[in-house]
């Protein structure tokens, strides 16, 4: 069941980046971070009151608002930033760096121990990653969004380790509720004082992203994520990042008539024998 739902939760969150990409088309990055997140938050809070699951302790509670404010509202207000003008495959390929940050990350919390089968699942997947990204690698690279997309994807990768200390602790329910209430604070914080547009979506397309990164991409992937998150460790349940930019140009193809070549074929087969390694194999 673990892997049944690494995998789904793989499937899931390779969408978001072509799903965010067409949002941010009609939407204001930050505004529209805080309308997914603000959404998301809602439906857990709903999932708590009818199913009566408890708050975790005020300490805890705090930590998890925290860590959702910096890990979750820092980190997706700067995905939403540098996706506005890198492609979703690309942008996947750079978010992909977070299982290596995690896995190093983890070492220094000593919440795991160094281990070179990890190491040498991460290097292969990376190098698989680079492959299949190296057909969309332009010229023109905005380097801003590029160096908004890493350091969000280092900060995610400390909330995922903070994550995994408390998770024993708390329903993912939840954590989820109280991260994504507080981490659609800051987002919406952030959109009010750099002056973006609020405006209501119009086109079909916006509201069909919308919907897809609300209930799949985030209700039922973060939900996951924590999930097995309590059963891996932290580097092992991070390396699911590593199939998002397989999901995300498959998904680019089927949408926007994107073509799949061999090199991405080779890349894609790299990062899941690099997976496997990593995450899956017994040592």
């Amino acid at each position: 069941m673990t892997i049944f739902a690494f995998f789904l939760t793989a499937l899931l969150g390779g969408g978001n980046s072509v799903a965010v990409r067409f949002s941010n088309v009609e939407l204001a990055p930050f505004w529209g971070a805080t309308i997914r997140l603000g959404a998301s938050a809602l439906i857990f809070w709903l999932i708590l009151y009818l199913w009566r699951i408890p708050i975790p302790q005020k300490r805890d509670a705090l930590i998890l608002l925290l860590t959702g404010f910096f890990a979750v509202g820092v980190s997706f207000g700067l995905l939403y930033f540098g996706f506005v003008k890198l492609q979703a495959s690309l942008g996947s390929v750079i978010i992909a760096l977070g299982p290596l940050m995690t896995f190093f990350l983890a070492v220094l919390h000593r919440i795991e121990t160094f281990r070179w089968q990890s190491l040498l699942g991460g290097i292969i997947a990376l190098v698989g990653i680079a492959i299949a990204a190296r057909a969309q690698l332009g010229t023109n690279i905005p380097i801003l969004s590029v160096l908004a997309l890493i350091v969000g994807s280092a900060i995610s990768a400390e909330g995922n380790v903070i994550l995994k200390i408390l998770s024993p602790k708390s329903d993912p329910m939840a954590t989820n509720a109280l991260m994504l209430s507080s981490g659609s604070v800051f987002l919406s914080l952030t959109s009010l004082l750099i002056g973006e547009t609020h405006n209501v979506p119009t086109l079909p397309a916006t509201w069909m992203a919308i919907a897809y990164t609300v209930v799949p991409g985030s209700v039922i992937m973060f939900y996951l994520f924590v999930w097995i998150l309590s059963r891996w460790s932290a580097s092992a349940t991070s390396y699911v990042i590593m199939l998002f930019p397989i999901v995300a140009t498959i998904a680019g193809a089927l949408l926007a008539g994107e073509k799949i070549t061999l090199t991405f074929i080779l890349g894609g087969t790299l990062v899941l024998i690099g997976v496997w390694i990593g995450a899956l194999m017994k040592r």
